[in-house]
């Protein structure tokens, strides 16, 4: 869930979490999905001001597995929209395709899989034509919001002490680096981990990222990110992607109709 915020390396990393486009059915059928409204308020790290809000929208498909997302980011007015993002998880349940526009930055960058085994990373600077790159990727690999699932779905490993290593996907860098997530400390209801990259050299250029999770209070509930600390995907105005404080509400929709004519 970049909620998911994201990472990024110095100019572009990312995390992040989602809002939706459309579920597909035969004609006259019926689909049943659940939305989840999330929305982080991220804050200036050192002046506590309100940089952004970020809107994330989920959709499930019958079995509750998360198929499509989208994010809104909108400016302190609420009324400016900065950037916007589409997520598709159909092909890999933590590196989703994506598109990624930051209209305050004229910045666009994606993820297309291509096959089993490699990715098609896209970016654009302002007045830059695109570049691109086929990247073959090794597992376990997370991109984007993926990161945040596959937190979650490893949060029993986290919790016994272990160290999570992982490969993430960066289009902005055109390639993957490798990142660890541990756990610096938790409770009965919270644990809060540190993710950094494993490159000694990386880890002098980017400070590590802090997340809290609510722990569910049920085997069948799921880690709820309360709080992200660090470097953000959203750069405002054309300069560098803004270090916030990012703190997440959630909406929990009613299940709804949907009856799609396709």
């Amino acid at each position: 869930m970049k909620p998911v915020a994201d990472l990024r390396i110095r100019s572009h990393v990312k995390l992040t979490m989602p809002l939706l486009l459309f579920l597909l059915c035969l004609l006259s059928s019926v689909a049943w999905s659940q939305s989840a409204t999330i929305v982080g308020y991220a804050y200036d790290v050192r002046k506590g001001a309100l940089y952004y809000t970020e809107a994330y929208r989920n959709y499930y498909d019958q079995q509750g597995k998360l198929t499509q997302s989208e994010v809104v980011y909108h400016g302190p007015d609420k009324s400016t929209v900065l950037a916007t993002k589409q997520l598709k998880y159909e092909k890999h349940p933590y590196a989703p395709e994506f598109t990624f526009s930051n209209h305050a930055a004229q910045y666009e960058e994606s993820l297309q899989w291509l096959d089993g085994n490699t990715v098609l990373l896209r970016t654009k600077e302002s007045g830059d034509p695109w570049r691109e790159s086929r990247v073959e990727i090794v597992e376990p690999i997370v991109a984007d919001a993926g990161f945040d699932a596959f937190l979650k779905d490893h949060m029993t490993t986290l919790l016994t002490g272990t160290t999570l290593n992982f490969n993430f996907l960066n289009p902005a860098r055109l390639d993957w680096f490798r990142f660890s997530a541990e756990a610096v400390e938790h409770s009965a209801t919270t644990i809060t981990l540190r993710v950094y990259p494993q490159n000694t050299l990386l880890r002098w250029l980017v400070d590590p990222i802090l997340l809290t999770y609510e722990l569910p209070s049920t085997q069948e509930g799921s880690p709820k990110l309360l709080h992200y600390s660090g470097l953000t995907n959203l750069s405002l105005a054309g300069g560098s992607p803004v270090e916030a404080n990012i703190f997440y509400e959630y909406e929990q929709a009613q299940p709804h109709q949907i009856v799609m004519l396709f």
